[in-house]
């Protein structure tokens, strides 16, 4: 017990005298990446009603007119309400912390310290077992939607991707939307590496062209447009820091959701909600812009 205890002190101690400076320059994605590795807590940041865009910055996102700008210095041993009622002052953003887990917010009354250290419920699930879950469950939910999804089972691929240090590439791919003249298809494939990302492409041979790639351009910002020419792929797009699985490291934030057998299912929803409104967007500049 004396080698338990002297961990728990160390980290009790890392957590309370950690610090970091807080501007409006930075963006919503580096504050809540500072927030957790300093603390372990999660930060939630809004912009009205909504979570913030994590490429955001604080600046941008502020509201209110009485703001009083500057630099704000994140403690762990300040307590969670005088945080959140500062960031509002400061900066005129809201912020809630949230367990180390983001499966609940945290008591106003304790510190941003005792907020990391808040126990979270898990279970045993191997690596691949959750890769199996990931998928499994956001084939179902995709095919809920309506996308024309035959439903594979990746067992086998699980198993390859553990066993290899190269992680192959493997995942599901189905159409979003066919062309005005109808000569060709934008498919959207869903691929694991490290971790999952995103790629559209036309079905075939040819799988973009200036007409695909200007339909795809400033389409969301977490998206990067390939140019014209390229051999493989229109675009690719990564999931927000919030839904991430990088199954390489087993450290990204969704994770402590996926572990969590009372929280994964509805974390699994919001990535196949976050698919779903990117290829809806999608979809929406091809018919605007005649593709």
């Amino acid at each position: 017990m004396g080698i338990i205890n002297s961990l728990i002190t160390s980290l009790k101690d890392n957590f309370t005298m950690a610090e970091f400076s807080i501007s409006g320059r930075m963006t919503v994605s580096s504050l809540r990446k500072q927030f957790k590795n300093a603390f372990g807590a999660t930060l939630r940041v809004y912009k009205g009603p909504k979570f913030a865009p994590e490429n955001a910055t604080l600046a941008s996102i502020r509201s209110g007119e009485n703001v009083k700008g500057g630099e704000l210095v994140c403690k762990g041993n300040l307590k969670v309400g005088n945080f959140e009622a500062k960031m509002k002052d400061i900066f005129g953003i809201t912020v809630k912390v949230a367990n180390p887990d983001n499966t609940k917010l945290v008591s106003g009354d304790i510190t941003i310290a005792a907020a990391g250290r808040q126990t979270t419920e898990t279970d045993d699930w191997s690596n691949e077992q959750l890769q199996c879950y990931f998928w499994d469950s956001l084939q179902d939910l995709l095919i809920a939607k309506g996308y024309g999804i035959e439903k594979k089972d990746f067992t086998a691929e699980v198993e390859d991707y553990s066993k290899g240090t190269r992680y192959k590439r493997y995942g599901v791919t189905f159409d979003i939307y066919k062309t005005k003249n109808r000569k060709n298809i934008v498919t959207f494939s869903i691929i694991m590496k490290e971790r999952y990302f995103f790629g559209i492409r036309y079905k075939g041979e040819t799988p973009t062209d200036t007409a695909l790639a200007d339909a795809l351009t400033g389409v969301d910002p977490q998206m990067d447009v390939c140019d014209a020419d390229n051999k493989v792929l229109a675009a690719y797009a990564y999931a927000t820091p919030r839904n991430e699985l990088n199954f390489k490291t087993m450290k990204s934030e969704g994770f402590g959701k996926m572990k969590n057998p009372n929280a994964r299912a509805a974390f699994m929803g919001d990535i196949a909600n976050e698919i779903d409104v990117l290829v809806k967007k999608m979809v929406k500049s091809f018919q605007n812009k005649g593709l």
